[in-house]
């Protein structure tokens, strides 16, 4: 549900496309996020530390459910194929805030 100026609430999301909410996602976990984000028509500032200790089927699990159980998101569950490939990519924080403007709805 989230902390009010904190953390955003993970359920009911509004991330747009699916397809590019299961990018945004793992890749988050696997890096981080900082930095000023609008979530609901709410600011949120905080740092979610980057969890890349995590093997890539934790993360696939993840990142499963929080965009189908907590979203409700339609699409086959996250691989650990898919995180493989996510955490070979170099993602920054700016990319990923640039990622989750493109999204907005």
């Amino acid at each position: 549900m989230g902390v009010p100026g904190l953390a955003p609430p993970l359920a009911s999301a509004a991330w747009g496309a699916a397809d590019k909410a299961r990018d945004y996602v793992p890749l988050v976990v696997l890096n981080g996020l900082s930095g000023k984000i609008i979530a609901g028509g709410k600011p949120y500032m905080s740092v979610m530390p980057p969890q890349k200790q995590l093997k890539d089927a934790e993360i696939a699990e993840i990142a499963t459910y929080v965009l189908s159980t907590l979203n409700k998101n339609a699409g086959a569950p996250l691989a650990e194929a898919d995180v493989a490939t996510k955490r070979a990519e170099k993602t920054d924080h700016k990319a990923l805030l640039a990622m989750r403007a493109e999204m907005a709805p």
